[in-house]
């Protein structure tokens, strides 16, 4: 049995990917009633399936409206359960399990409202990255989250973009990979557990290598 909600998130995200008017879909969005939300999404495949989906459709229908990447992520324009939330609420606060978004994923943010704290993820996932960040790629195999799905999308989009956004130079034995593995190294287990990642995902021992991060927030499109 389809999760109204899931569902709901999904159409949401194909519509504003084909830029086309969400404004319906937005409203419904609004009247939700936080108790029916929290009871629907009750696992953390149902949430971050949910709010996944609603993340990068809000941020494909407000980065219409600016292109700096700062201020469309701190805008409270996602109006949810009659509550008002950003893209950082939703990254930092529901998906990273009210962290503060900086200190490198070591600092718990107490100061979160009642209603992120009621609808935040019980374990923070380190792929959630990925997925989040996938949006401003072009090429991407995801067109929506699926719940029933979720494990094998979220091991896809880790593989995908680790593979797209990461360059090795055997002769200066460097590897180059973005930057937010930096800013939120604790949430992906440290620095060692990146390299760990790095190597699993592109199958080369990076023994003697370098590891540099891109001087930069802005994330590349493949080409």
């Amino acid at each position: 049995m389809k999760n109204y909600y899931t569902s709901l998130s999904q159409e949401i995200l194909l519509i504003a990917k084909s830029e086309e008017d969400t404004s319906l879909l937005r409203r419904q969005l609004f009247y939700i009633r936080q108790s029916k939300l929290e009871k629907s999404l009750e696992t953390d495949d149902l949430k971050k399936t949910f709010w996944i989906n609603i993340y990068n459709a809000f941020y494909l229908i407000i980065s219409k409206d600016t292109p700096d990447h700062n201020s469309i992520c701190k805008w409270k324009r996602i109006k949810i359960a009659r509550s008002q939330f950003s893209l950082d609420d939703i990254e930092h606060g529901i998906l990273r399990k009210l962290k503060f978004k900086l200190g490198f994923g070591f600092l718990t943010n107490p100061f979160y409202p009642n209603a992120i704290k009621a609808l935040s993820v019980n374990k923070l996932d380190y792929r959630i990255h990925f997925a989040l960040r996938s949006i401003t790629l072009e090429n991407t195999l995801i067109d929506y989250y699926d719940c029933g799905n979720i494990e094998k999308q979220l091991k896809q989009v880790t593989h995908d973009f680790i593979q797209s956004q990461t360059q090795m130079d055997s002769n200066l034995k460097l590897v180059k990979t973005s930057r937010f593995l930096l800013l939120y190294f604790r949430d992906f287990g440290g620095m060692s557990a990146i390299k760990n990642l790095l190597k699993r995902t592109l199958k080369k021992d990076f023994k003697g290598y370098t590891l540099q991060f891109k001087n930069t927030e802005k994330i590349e499109k493949n080409r």
